[in-house]
């Protein structure tokens, strides 16, 4: 019975981490969405969900949702389940869908008094692409 559980723990783990992979985002764009409108803030295993609308530059709005990562790894950057609420504008950089959808994994979000909500403690990557 030993044997069997000692066996089967790597592929247990394969799974556990395969959750957490960017393989849905162009991790090297970011794009930055500027005057996004808070709708609605979930603070909620596993990941805290962002989702704001966003008018471009012929003034078309669309819907958009950005994942952070669990409320426990953005509490310790600085989140709060208040940090954002609806009705706030902000500017979110993100990783975009690789599937053309208005979805994406948040880098940071810069809320309108200049504080930075980081999504992990890593540097600025640098933008790549504008909206």
């Amino acid at each position: 019975m030993a044997l069997v559980l000692l066996g089967s723990l790597p592929a247990v783990r394969a799974l556990l981490f395969a959750h957490h992979g960017s393989a849905a985002y162009k991790t090297d764009t970011v794009v930055v969405l500027k005057k996004a409108m808070v709708m609605r803030f979930v603070w909620a295993n596993p990941h805290a969900v962002l989702l704001f609308d966003v008018k471009d530059d012929k003034g078309n709005l669309s819907h958009w949702a950005g994942e952070a990562g669990s409320p426990s790894a953005v509490r310790l950057l600085g989140w709060t389940k208040n940090s954002l609420r609806p009705g706030d504008v902000v500017t979110v950089h993100l990783y975009p869908s690789k599937f053309n959808s208005t979805v994406g994994r948040i880098e940071k979000i810069m809320l309108a008094d200049g504080t930075t909500l980081k999504d992990s403690p890593r540097g600025d990557l640098g933008v790549v692409s504008r909206f």
